[in-house]
């Protein structure tokens, strides 16, 4: 039987990052293709499928990235696999951010919800339940007091793999 090898990936929300919702921004340009780059790479050398829990930031940008390259590069093996925190994640999420979320599920191989409504670590729980099925981790820039760098410290502690794309427009 062969393993599959999963990929977390995770890093800042729009929120944590200086440039904010303002994806024109060119260092947000530049780390978005770093981050394709990263992936792409990451599938040529076999790691194919994908956890994200979509926050609306690095872990959306990932998903929208792999779906992107099996629609137009032609890595139809890529594959993206949600895990949800909460059922009403997007709920407070801008209309056109809203959009982008469901179209991402829309091409999900797999989405999964592990709580109905929001509650206290949720969101760890989450991120805890892909590190789990995975080999390695996927993050940006780690900054030391975020919720990122409590993620590799997990990771680290279950002997996973950690790749970090650079981001220059950490707050």
């Amino acid at each position: 039987m062969r393993i599959i090898p999963y990929c977390t990936m995770s890093g800042n929300t729009v929120h944590q990052l200086s440039y904010g919702q303002d994806e024109s921004y060119p260092a947000c340009v530049s780390f978005k293709l770093e981050l394709t780059e990263k992936i792409a790479e990451l599938c040529q050398q076999g790691v194919v499928d994908f956890f994200t829990n979509c926050e609306h930031g690095v872990s959306m940008w990932a998903a929208e990235a792999i779906i992107a390259m099996r629609n137009t590069v032609g890595m139809p093996q890529a594959r993206v696999h949600i895990v949800m925190p909460f059922e009403e994640q997007a709920n407070k999420y801008p209309d056109n951010v809203r959009e982008r979320f469901f179209n991402i599920h829309a091409q999900a191989d797999s989405v999964e919800i592990l709580n109905g409504k929001y509650a206290e670590g949720c969101y760890e729980t989450a991120n805890r339940y892909m590190l789990d099925h995975s080999v390695m981790l996927l993050v940006d820039e780690i900054d030391g007091e975020s919720e990122t760098s409590e993620l590799v410290d997990y990771a680290k502690a279950k002997n996973k793999h950690v790749a970090v794309v650079k981001s220059l427009a950490v707050l």
